[in-house]
This record gives C-alpha cells, structure tokens and sequence, in this order.
C-alpha cells in the first residue's frame, strides 16, 4: 500500500448532532369554555434569525386542564448553537375561534443535556396560566456505530495490461440529492476478487441517524497518474442492508457508460457482497450531559502590542460603539459553553503585557481581574476583567501560548477522574513565538479531557494557527516523536470567515462544532460510561430580555378555516397566518420547582491558580507554586524581558502602549 498517493482511506469526520424527541404535558391550565374544560394543543417554534419557525402541533386534548400529549416534537440538537424554541399553548374551538392560553420559551440546549423532565411557567402577559412540562429524550439511531465486512467479485477489468486496483466510496444523499462523501476504502492491487478491511463508521456519519437515508457505493478502479476509472455503482439504504430490518446482502454493480453502449448485452461490471454487518452500541455527547458532564471554560485574551493602541479605532482592542473582535469572539463562544458550567466561575488569562505597578517585563499567563484568584462569573465577568486589564496594562510582546497551555493541561490533568471536560478558548491576533513548545505541549494534551479552540482576529498570517489545528498533518512531539493521539485544536480565522461566508455567520458554530466528538472520543478512549441522568443546572440569561420577535402559526389540522385571532386587534381571515403572540406574553424562562444539581467546587483551584509569569504580588497576585510548569514538560519557558520598541502614550495619562513590538 505504500506509494499509493491520494488512495488513503478516508473517514467521515463523526456526526454528533442528536435527534431528540420532546413529549408534552401541561398542568393547572385555565378553563376557557363556559360549559366545559379546556380542549388544548401546542404549537412548537424554533427560533431562525430574526423570525420564529413552525415546527409542530401536537393533536388537541379534549375537555381536559392537565393534558398528556401522543405527539412529540422531533428536533435536532447542535450543541455549537443558541436554539431557542417557543411553546405556545391553545384552547380549540370548533368554530375556529381558538384562545390563546399562555406561552414559555426554552433553550434546546437545557432541555436536551437534562437528566430529568423540565417544568415551566405557562404566562399570557406576565400572569400565570398553569405549567408545561417537557423532557427530551435521544434518538435510539444515534446511538450506534456500524462495522462493514465487504468484497467484491468478478470485477470488470479497467487497466489494459492488468487487473484493476479497486477500492470503494460510500457517500450519503441528503436533501436536494446532494451527495456526502462519508467513507472510502484502502486500494486493493491487482485483484478482481478483493476483500476489503472491515471499517467502523458512526450511524450518524453514516445515514445521520435516519435508516431511510439513500447510500450511493461506487467501486473505481486507481490509477498511478490519478486518473479514476469507474467500474460500478449501486444504491441502497441502511434499512435494506442491515441485519436488523433487511434482508438484501449482494448488489451487482452497474456502470452506466458501459450499459448505454451495450445495451440489453451489459448485465453487470461485478457484484458487492456485505459479509457481515455489525450494529454496536456506542455512548453519545447527550448522553454524558443527561448524566451531569461539567464543561470548564477557559479565557485567554491576547494583549500583545502588534494588536495596537486601544486609543486608536483601528486597534483590534479598541472599545467603540461597536463590539471588537475579541468581545464578539468573548460573547459568541461564551453564550454556547458558560450555561454548562454549574457554578458559572470562569478563569480568565492574559498574555503579552506588562503590568502595574512596575511594567517592568512582559507576562504570559496573568489573571484579567487583577486578583489571585483567576475565575470570574459569567460572560459579564468576562467582559468586565477584560475591559479592566485593557485600562491598566501595556501591551507588549512576545506572542507566547506554552504558558497558558501548561495551566490549562494542568486543568486537564486535574480533571481525569472528575466528571469534567475543558475547553480552551484563545483569542489572538497572529504570529506565535514559542511554535515548538505550544506544539509540545498540544501533543501531550491530547490523551486529556481538553479541547482548545483558537480565534484568530485581525488580518495577521494565521499559518501557526493552521499548523497548530493540525487537519491535514498531526503534531509530533519535538522530543519524544510521538504523534498526537487526538485533534483537540479547532482554529478559525475570524474575520476571513466572516468574509468568505454566503450566510448569517456564527462563530460559536465554526469553532464548537467539533467538540463534541472531541468528548466522546475521550470518553471512549478511556471506557467512561455515562452517569446515570440527572437534573441540570443550566445557567443562561432569561430569554424575556431577548428582542421581541414574532412568527407566523398554525391551528391544528382539524379546526375550521374561519379563524378569528385570540390576540387583541389581530383578525385573522387564514388559520395560517395567525400571529403569535409576542414575548410579552410568556417569555419565562425560568423552571418550576425542579431539583438542581449544587454546583462543585474545583479541585484545581488551589494547586493551578498561579502558574508561572502571573503579575508581581503588587498587583495582588501569590507566587508561583514550587515546581510549575508541570513536570510532564520536558523544557522550562523563557524570560522574554522586556520587548523593545516605540511607545505612544494614549489620552488621559495612562501608561503607554507599544504601536508594534517585534516578533
């Protein structure tokens, strides 16, 4: 197999989004009818944007104030985003006249990572009208992988003075009959009869968690000068091929070119026989939020002199109008991971200034609230330690990240046997000057709970970023060689991205998305099961302080087409075009009455919260702990000192900035 360039298998990187189903019930509603109870239905809507979109009704409960409803809601889970949904409950008239009876708004992201069925405050303009209870529950298709034993035989021969070299692609067909490449198999020299190596794929990857979903196979035959002969294809399903639902295991191979010259003379370019499919069970992200996971965030902020005077509305730190890139990369990521940490407490780290009162060296890890303790509450505790240390510091130099990846392994580390995982959120403005140490200690992070995301800001070279995100070529440590045993670095290029991007751009998406394969794979790595399910504390802003956003609904199918809106001054002619009513009338988020989980204190506090080029004790700060950096590093870090350079005061006598210190 050696030299066969471009003919590596290739693997779908692993779906993790989870399908999950909502069940509805409703409790203490309000009578609406003078003769009888209420007849109730709710409408689910999802938040896209600006509007609201209609997901679902549920089927209308007749005469009843304590509804259960049969139909459940079927959405699918991003981790990496804000989904906000919005239930809105209904009395049905038979004549069309529906009244509205209240509405909550919840977070998909509480709903799906909690252990336990979620209760919430039905209002119609701030008055209580009963409770709804919802409890998401994962699909059963996510939680699987698949194992292939496949052959084929008696293969067209395609090189003229040979057998074929055949390998095969497996490529899902999603919406719009567009096709995804999802698996392709090792090349097989010389053989018309070949026996591939049996492969593992995700039922996620494979057919995203739907059975129905139609798989293209396409057998081709390699060539060294990279040109690609089609031998045959085919196309079934998961459904049809598996052993638990099909019964179909051989499909001949057609090769369209050669059916339309032959005609009726073609029968088939071979066969493709499935040997054996293997269904195993496998543990999925939701799984391990349903049992308590805590996700520790992590800040470490950039303030090197190349990001420019903050006084100047070109710096990258300037405070205007307008959020910067930092505080939109601060708000962005911070609003998706900082609800899955119970008790809120963030570290938050800077690197590249010099600090008061001396200013007399650069430092490379120091806590932005200027105390010894590093951890702040919450995204507002972010933005307030930023805007704090911006006040006070000069930006300096060099670029280091080797400080901050050690505190953040130490973390890690810390963690292993904790019920924890950590995610790193560094945000910069280019060139590194310590390659070989934050490469280093990347590697040997990779066996740990820790994934580290990088947000590159400004328009400096991101190529040590690229090499540090590791896609196309794993690090290798300096020193021992080995490779790194998972990609736990995702980098995305803010602006660029911003740019390039044909859609509304979510950063927190391009830079999350890949974390929670990053969890699993951890957890499997190392056998950790999930913990049984468990009420959740999910700390997020209530959605009432959101804008007022309005969206189009629908009556069930079964009510009349003359339809008078419940809402006051909106007459409606069309059931499908009725308003919804706004927040105003029911954006509680918070629950009713169920456990939650006390939050846990840190086992790392007292052992990592100094670690070495943290401020001088006038600044507040403690010493360094004996012995840090850890001594799982094989090398110490460097005393930069002081970086030279021009200085230029900004207004109102604070201490100066560096314009440019050099790399």
């Amino acid at each position: 197999m050696a030299g066969l360039q471009g003919a590596q298998p290739f693997l779908y990187e692993e779906d993790c989004t989870s399908n999950v189903e909502i069940s509805v019930s409703c409790s203490g509603l309000p009578k609406m009818d003078l003769f009888s109870k209420s007849d109730p239905f709710v409408t689910l809507y999802l938040r896209e944007g600006k509007s609201y979109k209609k997901i679902g009704v549920t089927e209308v409960k007749n005469n009843t104030h304590e509804p259960k409803f049969d139909k459940v809601f079927e959405l699918a889970y991003h981790f990496e985003e804000e989904q906000i949904m919005k239930f809105v409950v209904e009395d049905y008239d038979r004549i069309g006249k529906n009244d509205y009876i209240g509405a909550t708004h919840v977070r998909l992201g509480e709903l799906a990572s909690s252990g336990e069925p979620m209760v919430y405050e039905l209002k119609d303009n701030g008055k209580s009208r009963g409770t709804i209870t919802l409890y998401a529950e994962e699909g059963i298709s996510n939680k699987a992988k698949v194992t292939f034993y496949t052959r084929c035989t008696k293969l067209d021969k395609k090189d003229f003075f040979g057998k074929s070299d055949p390998y095969f692609e497996i490529r899902k067909i999603r919406e719009g009959n567009r096709p995804v490449l999802v698996y392709k198999s090792a090349v097989i020299k010389s053989n018309l009869n070949p026996v591939f190596d049996p492969f593992d794929i995700g039922m996620s990857a494979l057919c995203s968690g739907d059975y129905n979903t139609p798989l293209q196979f396409d057998v081709f035959d390699w060539n060294m000068s990279g040109k690609v002969d089609l031998i045959g294809s085919f196309r079934t399903s998961f459904a049809e091929i598996s052993p638990e639902h099909g019964s179909i295991n051989s499909f001949t191979l057609i090769n369209p070119d050669i059916k339309r010259k032959k005609g009726n003379k073609y029968k088939n370019s071979g066969t493709f026989t499935f040997s054996r499919i293997i269904i195993t069970p496998v543990h999925t992200f939701v799984e391990y939020l349903k049992g308590g996971l805590q996700i520790q965030l992590i800040v470490a902020i950039d303030f090197t002199g190349s990001n420019g005077n903050p006084a100047d509305p070109r710096s990258l730190h300037h405070i205007g109008v307008r959020d910067n890139e930092y505080l939109e990369a601060i708000k962005s990521v911070g609003n998706i991971l900082v609800p899955y940490d119970s008790d809120q407490q963030i570290p938050c780290f800077g690197f590249g200034a010099k600090l008061p009162p001396a200013y007399d060296r650069a430092h490379h890890c120091f806590p932005l609230n200027g105390k010894a303790d590093p951890e702040v509450n919450g995204i507002q505790g972010i933005i307030d330690a930023y805007k704090y240390t911006l006040s006070s510091c000069r930006l300096s130099g060099p670029t280091l990240f080797s400080e901050i990846l050690a505190y953040s392994k130490a973390v890690a580390e810390s963690q292993m046997e904790e019920y924890a995982y950590t995610i790193l959120l560094i945000i910069t403005d280019g060139v590194i000057n310590d390659m070989r140490q934050s490469s280093d200690l990347i590697v040997e992070s990779s066996t740990l709970p820790l994934s580290i995301v990088i947000v590159g800001v400004g328009g400096a070279d991101f190529t040590d970023m690229n090499t540090l995100d590791a896609d196309d070529i794993p690090l290798v440590h300096s020193r021992t060689l080995k490779r790194m045993k998972n990609d736990i670095v995702q980098f995305v290029p803010l602006r660029e991205v911003k740019q390039s991007s044909t859609t509304q751009f979510n950063l927190a998406k391009e830079v999350l998305e890949e974390v929670p394969g990053q969890v699993t794979k951890y957890m499997s790595d190392y056998n950790i099961k999930p913990k049984p399910p468990v009420a959740r504390m999910f700390n997020a802003p209530a959605i009432s302080s959101l804008e007022d956003i309005r969206a189009a609904t629908q009556t069930p199918p079964n009510s009349s087409t003359g339809y008078t809106s419940p809402y006051p001054g909106q007459q409606q002619s069309n059931p499908m075009h009725a308003s919804v009513p706004s927040l105003a009338h029911g954006a509680q988020f918070n629950p009713v009455g169920y456990p939650l989980q006390q939050p846990q204190p840190k086992q790392y506090q007292a052992k990592y919260a100094h670690p070495q080029g943290m401020a001088p004790p006038q600044w507040g700060y403690q010493a360094p702990p004996a012995g840090y950096p850890p001594p799982a590093s094989p090398y110490g870090f460097q005393n930069y000192g002081q970086s030279p350079g021009p200085y230029a005061g900004p207004p109102g006598g604070n201490p100066p900035y560096p314009t440019a210190p050099p790399h």
